[in-house]
């Protein structure tokens, strides 16, 4: 479980209360809210990469040398990853190793793109190589910040389609951040719209 509970921030100035999040593994949930009310604050907490004053946070456990179960795909993926390596080196680290190769046709992705570096893909095809790398077999749960905003309507429909098919085979729990209302509300069990 992914249990959030009477959580702030202060950033500038400003208190950020944060809406109580449950989320079992397994299931989808929604956030919708206008720009600035803290949802990447939020996804930030959640993945462990700053902390915030809380009641109660519950995440799963993090073992030494493995990746972080909780994994954050953000919209620019363009700044996910290192421009100098390539798309192989990038997933071969992230997946020590080559097992996500039988991913890349499951994602409409070409073995021979791997030896490109991210600027010579389009935005559809990086965004689904950031996504193989947030699929690393220890991640329970996904975080998706606004991860098909920048997408064409056929791309976003594919993309959703293959994650959640994925999601549902692997027990892992998605956190769908937008500001899509039709999205999150065709995908999620339940959506959180924040404020209330």
């Amino acid at each position: 479980m992914l249990t959030l509970r009477n959580g702030y921030l202060h950033r500038r100035n400003k208190r950020i209360e944060f809406p109580d999040i449950y989320l079992p593994r397994g299931e989808v949930l929604g956030i919708s809210g206008p720009s600035g009310v803290g949802k990447s604050s939020l996804a930030s907490v959640l993945a462990g990469m700053i902390t915030a004053d809380v009641e109660l946070l519950e995440l799963p456990m993090r073992q030494v040398n493995q990746a972080n179960p909780v994994q954050w795909l953000i919209q620019q993926s363009e700044f996910a990853f290192n421009p100098r390596l390539t798309l192989k080196a990038s997933l071969n680290e992230s997946w020590k190793g080559e097992a996500y190769l039988p991913l890349l046709s499951e994602y409409g992705l070409e073995a021979s793109w791997l030896a490109r570096r991210p600027n010579q893909l389009s935005g559809g095809q990086l965004q689904r190589f950031n996504l193989i790398r947030a699929l690393v077999p220890t991640t329970e749960y996904l975080i998706c910040d606004e991860v098909t905003a920048h997408l064409d309507m056929v791309t976003q429909a594919e993309f959703w389609q293959q994650l959640l098919v994925c999601a549902k085979r692997r027990n892992i729990g998605l956190l769908v951040i937008s500001h899509d209302e039709y999205l999150l509300n065709a995908i999620c069990q339940q959506v959180i719209k924040w404020p209330r």
